[in-house]
Parts: C-alpha cells; sequence; structure tokens
C-alpha cells in the first residue's frame, strides 16, 4: 500500500489528523462541492477522483468520513479499508438517526446552531482545552455543506458489510454509541473525538493492522 487515504468527519480537516503518527505515507481528502450528489455514495464518487488507483491505497474514514470510506469500497478496491468513530450500516447508527429523518431536522443544522447545542463539546468527546479548536473547525465549515452531510447520513440505507474493515470505535462515544457496533477494535474510554485528543490509541491499534 503506497497511500492511505483520510478522510475527516464533518465539520473537521486535515488538523484533525494533525496528532495522528502513522507508519504509512498519508493523504487527507480535501472536501469540495457537492455539486448534484444527493447520497454518501454520490459524494463518495465525488470525492473519490483525489485517490489514485493506478498505485496500491487505502482508505481511512471518521464518522461521516468513514461512511464515506464504506461506500467508496464498493467502487474501488482499497487494500486496506479502516474506519474510525463511524458505522459500517446504518443499522449501527443511533435510533434517533430515525427520528431525527422524520423531523427533517437537517433544514434547521448551521455551524451556529452546533456550537449553541449544550454540551456539545461533551456529546462529541471534546475537551475543554480542545474546545476552541473544535469551534473554529465547526466555524469555518459551510452551512450548506453541512446541511447535504447531515441529509445523506439521515437517508444512508447501506445494509453491505465490507469484508476484511478494521472499525475502530471509542467505548465512550456519544454520537454514535458502540452497542450497535459490530465487532469493533476498542479504545477504552475513547469519544467521537478521539482521533484527535486519543491519537496515540487509535493510531496504535491502526499501526497494527497496516
Amino acid at each position: 500500500m503506497n497511500t492511505l487515504y483520510l478522510i475527516p468527519g464533518t465539520g473537521a480537516d486535515h488538523r484533525f489528523f494533525s496528532r495522528l503518527q502513522l507508519d504509512v505515507n498519508t493523504q487527507v481528502i480535501e472536501w469540495t462541492e457537492w455539486g448534484n450528489a444527493q447520497t454518501i455514495r454520490e459524494y463518495a464518487e465525488v470525492l473519490s477522483l483525489q485517490i489514485n488507483t493506478e498505485e496500491p491505497f487505502g482508505i481511512l474514514g471518521v464518522s461521516f468520513g468513514g461512511m464515506l470510506a464504506v461506500e467508496m469500497s464498493k467502487f474501488l478496491n482499497p487494500s486496506k479499508l479502516i474506519i474510525v468513530s463511524s458505522a459500517k450500516s446504518y443499522k449501527e447508527l443511533p435510533v434517533i438517526v430515525r427520528f431525527a429523518r422524520r423531523l427533517g431536522v437537517h433544514h434547521l443544522i448551521s455551524p451556529w446552531l452546533i456550537k449553541m447545542i449544550p454540551f456539545a463539546g461533551k456529546i462529541f468527546g471534546v475537551s475543554k482545552k480542545d474546545k476552541r479548536f473544535f469551534d473554529k473547525m465547526i466555524d469555518e465549515t459551510p452551512a450548506g455543506h453541512l446541511k447535504k452531510t447531515i441529509r445523506s447520513i439521515l437517508y444512508w440505507k447501506n445494509t453491505d458489510l465490507p469484508s476484511g474493515v478494521l472499525h475502530i470505535h471509542g467505548s465512550r462515544d456519544k454520537v454514535i454509541p458502540i452497542k450497535k457496533t459490530q465487532k469493533p477494535a476498542v479504545v477504552e474510554g475513547g469519544g467521537h473525538f478521539m482521533v484527535y485528543n486519543m491519537a496515540n490509541e487509535v493510531g496504535e491499534i491502526i499501526n497494527e493492522h497496516l
């Protein structure tokens, strides 16, 4: 595997992986306009244009990035598929997603609203010292991109479990609780933000499987 492509979660960018030390060359997938894409599969096809498929490669996705990685694995042929703090199918998402879809909450989502949610930092597993970093990334996320992302997650219907996937999940993830996750590599005490604030633990598991 020549390159491991990293896909961050919604509202995050290359800075999210700044503490992750991996024993392989990495390249972060950059967010682009959705264009006509409406679903996770369609947006995965848009972002996949950044991947050089002429050489062996792997894909690592975090949160929403993990769902994109799962969809990419269906039409690409990655040597390694890794998802962190994410879901392999919609069945691993929390029940609240179903209710949110019925209520159409994606129309109300904005970066400002996320920051104003009481205890948002605790829900995402962000420590007080990292809260400013978290808020800055959310602030820099275009509202239109955020709404399309949330909508695509709410209507994601994937049931195909990719073979050979390494799924790393935190035992204290409150965004995507671990109880529905099938056969994860568990990071004890890890929350949804653990790629950043528990980078050593996450990196150790990834390096063992490279």
